[in-house]
């Protein structure tokens, strides 16, 4: 309404407005359409689009079709792509979209700590104050609801409606009186400081994993997705790839128990002008195609679940 307004009584001032909106939306929307191109070879492609038509991953929205893969998948591939079709229960109703956004909520309290949940009822004593922030909340709520699959870093950008929602609540405790006397200062200041306890709690609970005592007080934690394991074995694998010289092929090679979804194959977006070829290990025969197709790389076999994670001369077989 306030944009009608200014272009119903401001039309030649509106055209600099828009003007300056461009200027800052554009260059945004050439890097991406510049990295469509140089991941998928088209302007228009996003490499999402791409994935989902070669992998089936990530899952279409739950009022469309099912994905189908259009090439053939790797045991670890099958298995994440089974695991995005099991969030799909059937057709969407609004019985089952309800469902899934209740469910959802509790994801919601990672944006919170525990302390701030004696502060959120005041919020939303104070809704009509805060009209704007609670539609845009309930908006990106109810748009991310339509993807089956759901993780918490998926409405990380909600962090500043999360934030304000805290932050209003606070104010409007602090200006509690009970029978007269100011008693929600004291409680706001009491909860901030709850806040403060929590957060040097856990960070000290992730700041010393290996501890028995943090392992298990972090099966207590609100949801994240921090993985311990990773960041060693990769910073290993990155080391001693570092102190190999030339091009290198790394054909990965996951043992059976492997979790489908810890992924070391990860490739730049010109992959023909990197220095690290990185291919999952399909078989003597699927493989033999790569060293011929890069005879000037020096090809290796990793074997990340080997503790620690394993290189050997790979074997180009005739």
């Amino acid at each position: 309404m306030g944009l009608s307004l200014h272009l119903l009584t401001r039309p030649y001032e509106t055209l600099f407005l828009a003007i300056a909106v461009a200027l800052a939306v554009v260059p945004a929307i050439g890097i991406m359409l510049a990295q469509n191109k140089q991941v998928t070879g088209s302007w228009t492609t996003l490499p999402e689009m791409a994935s989902q038509y070669q992998y089936g991953v990530p899952g279409a929205l739950t009022f469309q079709a099912p994905a189908e893969p259009h090439r053939a998948l790797t045991p670890q591939q099958a298995l994440d792509y089974k695991m995005e079709l099991s969030f799909r229960g059937g057709p969407e109703t609004l019985a089952t979209y309800l469902e899934r956004l209740e469910y959802r909520v509790r994801y919601y309290r990672f944006f919170f700590y525990a302390p701030l949940y004696l502060a959120l009822p005041f919020f939303l004593f104070g809704i009509r104050d805060y009209r704007a922030l609670w539609v845009a909340l309930l908006a990106l709520a109810a748009g991310i609801n339509f993807f089956p699959v759901f993780q918490v870093h998926y409405i990380a950008a909600g962090t500043c409606l999360f934030v304000p929602m805290s932050v209003a609540g606070l104010e409007r405790l602090s200006r509690l009186t009970v029978r007269g006397t100011p008693a929600g200062a004291q409680c706001a200041a009491t909860l901030a400081m709850l806040c403060a306890a929590q957060f040097v709690f856990w960070y000290g609970m992730h700041a010393f994993d290996g501890a028995e005592a943090s392992m298990a007080a972090r099966e207590y934690e609100t949801w994240d997705g921090i993985n311990h394991a990773n960041p060693e074995r990769r910073i290993f694998v990155n080391r001693e790839l570092e102190q190999l010289p030339g091009k290198l092929l790394v054909f990965v090679r996951y043992y059976p128990p492997h979790i489908f979804q810890e992924e070391w194959v990860y490739n730049a977006a010109d992959i023909d002008a990197a220095r690290v070829v990185w291919a999952r290990d399909l078989g003597a025969e699927e493989n033999q195609d790569l060293p011929r197709y890069y005879p000037d790389r020096t090809a290796l076999l990793l074997e990340p679940d080997f503790r620690p994670p394993r290189f050997s001369p790979y074997a180009v077989r005739p």
